[in-house]
């Protein structure tokens, strides 16, 4: 009966031994895969090692790569939870699940996560640059600040690290080191657009429009395509008064995103500043009035914009001569055309300040 047990033993040893030599076959031709970007490939070799040897947590891990690279966050969830049952002390398991739990905006799993990354190697820097991220936006700025620089201290080379401590330094109000933070984050690699709009942002916050213009215009540089840096250039412009480049602005932002309700609503007021100075040019309310519906379309919440179009919905009486002058020309310019040509009389007197601000 022994000698019986002792043989079923040995088998099952034996068998175990030839699984995992399969298993790890599997798992190295699924690598080579993955390492030539032959995902579906590589997923499947994985899947075949972590059947046959459930114990291969570098198989699970790898998995959950894949499914991640594969942009399948919640499937990868799973397997990086096995390879974390089977190697509980592995830092980098933990890293990786956090990155899937922060890409699925679940920050708080994430903040967890990424904690115990770095209560098993605490010079580990990407967990605690991506723990500055998780807890701003959890709103714990606190905690933001105390990540983002101890990820600094750990990495004083990585531009993103110190962008991420600029804004964290933003948001505690506190401009002079968030501005020292981004120049720092620029020195590392200048070729970051949003770090561009975050100084610029800075310098505008302070009203230095020179350094703020020169920033959103590198960033424009960068990221000719970004509706967010035409915004940008078009406040600057309005606080310039240089009004017709703004339009130009924001009507180019506008044709990157056209349901950008706050972009119209900006250049409606601007419309309409004119406007009051120019009431002959009825062109200018139209443009203001099709500005603020557009925007009503894309978000019907505006219960000021529709009082906004009520009240300027007639067009004013004009004066004779026309108060104001000649249309500027860089206005004229990028002015829309003319839809009503209905005859005016005499105007009242406009406060000007009746406009809203751009």
């Amino acid at each position: 009966m022994k000698l019986t047990v002792t043989v079923l033993m040995l088998l099952a040893a034996a068998a175990a031994g030839c699984h995992r030599t399969e298993a790890l076959r599997h798992y190295g031709t699924g690598y080579l895969a993955y390492e030539k970007g032959e995902l579906d490939d590589a997923l499947r070799e994985f899947e075949a090692a972590t059947q046959l040897d459930h114990t291969l947590a570098v198989a699970y891990v790898s998995k959950g790569d894949v499914l991640r690279e594969q942009g399948q966050l919640e499937q990868a969830i799973r397997p990086y939870q096995a390879a974390i049952r089977l190697a509980p002390f592995e830092y980098a398991y933990h890293y990786r699940l956090g990155r899937v739990y922060q890409a699925l905006d679940r920050d708080k799993d994430a903040a967890q996560t990424y904690e115990q990354a770095v209560d098993l190697n605490p010079d580990y820097a990407p967990a605690w640059i991506n723990l500055g991220v998780v807890y701003f936006r959890l709103g714990d700025l606190a905690m933001a600040r105390t990540d983002c620089e101890k990820a600094v201290g750990l990495v004083p080379d990585h531009g993103y690290a110190w962008s991420n401590l600029g804004a964290v330094y933003d948001a505690l109000g506190d401009p002079y080191r968030a501005i020292t933070a981004y120049q720092k984050s620029l020195e590392l690699d200048p070729n970051q657009a949003p770090v561009h709009v975050n100084l610029g942002t800075a310098y505008l916050r302070q009203g230095r429009l020179d350094k703020a213009l020169e920033e959103f215009k590198l960033a424009s540089s960068l990221d000719p395509n970004s509706a967010v840096v035409r915004k940008r250039l078009a406040s600057v412009y309005c606080k310039q008064k240089k009004y017709g480049a703004a339009i130009e602005q924001l009507q180019a932002a506008l044709a990157m995103d056209p349901k950008d309700s706050e972009c119209r609503n900006s250049l409606a007021a601007i419309y309409m500043i004119f406007y009051l100075r120019h009431p002959a040019t009825d062109r200018l309310r139209q443009a203001a009035i099709e500005q603020w519906h557009e925007s009503l379309q894309a978000n019907p919440d505006q219960p000021e914009i529709k009082q906004l179009i009520a009240r300027w919905a007639k067009p004013l009486p004009v004066p004779e001569p026309e108060a104001g002058g000649p249309l500027p020309p860089e206005i004229e310019a990028v002015l829309p055309p003319s839809k009503d040509k209905a005859a005016r009389g005499p105007a009242p007197e406009v406060d000007p300040k009746a406009a809203p601000e751009p």
